[in-house]
């Protein structure tokens, strides 16, 4: 059985989603965590936040289905540049033994009939594809990138 961790990655937050990939491709769901970046100076907190990560995923995870990051039309603004610190500090803090993919939400919309955005509103989607804890809606994305990996794979 595989465990992959689904993460998406916000300015000042990470949200984790882990969970087994079961034979029948759906997914048991083990966790849904937030960790929140700690607040005061940003050098200490994505310091802390690093080794929070590798202490995480130092045991028990095979698989990391991260969402990438895209480019966007305008300048950068300070929190697209802070989520993209973030995802660095995360990408430096996964053991070597995980395999880590990077999956664009734009791709699962690409490959599908529908947009990701009405996935993510689709109650009755998760409910066929998901078992085990309770999933936040906030943290779909992670699961449902997580879920289109292990199908494409």
């Amino acid at each position: 059985m595989t465990v992959s961790v689904g993460v998406v990655v916000h300015s000042a937050k990470l949200i984790l989603v882990e969970g087994n990939i079961e034979a029948d491709g759906t997914i048991t769901l083990i966790k849904d965590e937030t960790m929140n970046l700690e607040t005061g100076d940003r050098t200490i907190a994505l310091r802390n936040m690093h080794r929070r990560v590798f202490d995480r995923l130092s045991e028990g995870v095979d698989k990391i289905v991260l969402k990438a990051s895209s480019g966007g039309k305008y300048a950068a603004k300070t929190s697209i540049l802070h989520a993209a610190e973030l995802r660095g500090v995360f990408l430096s803090a996964v053991p070597n033994n995980i395999t880590v993919v990077q999956k664009h939400s734009k791709s699962v919309s690409r490959a599908k009939s529908k947009k990701i955005g009405d996935y993510l509103k689709d109650d009755t989607y998760f409910e066929a594809n998901f078992s085990g804890v309770k999933l936040r809606k906030g943290s779909r994305e992670a699961a449902l990138l997580m879920f289109e990996e292990e199908k494409s794979a």
